[in-house]
């Protein structure tokens, strides 16, 4: 089974082996976690495991997310569309909106389509992927269909927090939480990929075991890079040096989202020192006020203060770790 490839999470695959070896999976599943641990990806599992029991090329090509999209354009209600992918029993819906929120000519158009006879002897799969970004409308109009949908179509949803749902969302729903892996599980499977051992094994402890975090954090340059300003940050950190983190800091006074990034590693890499990881910087005492520092930040920038007065202010107070 694809759904074999999820590192840990046993309960959730088992509970998940046994519905599709009936045959009576619930229409509607919902899989909660943070982002990094894999909802996603245990999705596209479950779906190819749906639609095609036997696997081969097409269940692969699923778990790749090679599926069609439902796209629409904001403002315009009647944009939606569907994008056909290899994958044409499945379908995929992506906020496209302002903070990546749902659009309601996304779910119309996924919609319609579903109710077309259906590809597959075994049915067909809708992929909403973080549905916390759904508003009132886009939710209503998913509703309709949740509510009476079409023979053999499974909806399987994926969100960052089960909070963060909307009650009438979650109600039609079985929910399963997805788990994060330990370090070394994390480790091994990301070396499984393709990472090397001292990288696995560092990002896999400063990332708290979120495989899809650690993936991307080793393959993406980008991202690399900006796992070594957090951690010379986190350094500054258990150093005082206000001037040191300063300087790094001063490169994303003008860039709110990027800011925002870094920040977000740096709370990783504080909290991995919280809990004594030997590969973080800042230990401790001193890793709790960092966290304690980073979370005010971040909550600052979100409230649209201007990210180069957070960020001088946050400099400012490492003298005090």
């Amino acid at each position: 089974m694809m759904l074999d490839r999820m590192e840990g999470n046993g309960e959730l695959k088992t509970s998940i082996r046994q519905m599709l070896a009936s045959r009576r999976l619930t229409h509607s599943v919902l899989l909660v976690g943070e982002q990094g641990l894999g909802a996603g990806f245990a999705a596209r599992c479950i779906a190819a495991d749906y639609l095609y029991p036997a696997g081969g090329a097409p269940a692969e090509a699923m778990v790749r997310g090679e599926c069609c999209r439902a796209v629409g354009k904001p403002g315009k209600r009647d944009s939606g569309r569907i994008e056909t992918g290899i994958v044409r029993e499945a379908i995929s819906v992506t906020g496209m909106g302002a903070g990546g929120k749902y659009l309601v000519s996304q779910v119309t158009a996924m919609r319609s389509e579903i109710f077309n006879t259906s590809l597959s002897a075994e049915g067909r799969v809708v992929l909403l992927y973080h549905v916390e970004k759904m508003n009132q409308e886009s939710a209503n109009a998913l509703l309709k269909v949740m509510e009476e949908p079409p023979e053999g179509v499974l909806f399987l949803l994926t969100a960052d927090s089960l909070a963060g749902v909307l009650p009438t969302i979650r109600s039609r729903c079985i929910s399963f939480a997805v788990a994060p892996v330990s370090p070394a599980e994390c480790a091994r499977y990301c070396m499984a990929q393709g990472v090397d051992k001292k990288t696995a094994t560092l990002y896999s402890e400063l990332l708290d075991g979120k495989i899809g975090t650690v993936l991307s954090a080793a393959k993406d340059e980008a991202r690399t890079a900006q796992m070594q300003k957090a951690l010379e940050l986190a350094a500054a950190a258990a150093a005082r040096d206000s001037y040191a983190a300063a300087v790094l800091l001063s490169a994303y006074e003008k860039d709110k989202a990027a800011a925002a990034a870094l920040l977000t590693d740096f709370q990783a890499v504080a909290a991995a020192g919280l809990g004594s990881s030997p590969h973080a910087p800042v230990q401790g005492a001193a890793a709790q006020r960092a966290l304690r520092l980073a979370d005010a930040a971040l909550q600052r920038l979100g409230a649209q203060v201007n990210p180069k007065i957070v960020l001088t202010v946050l400099a400012a107070k490492f003298r005090a770790l």
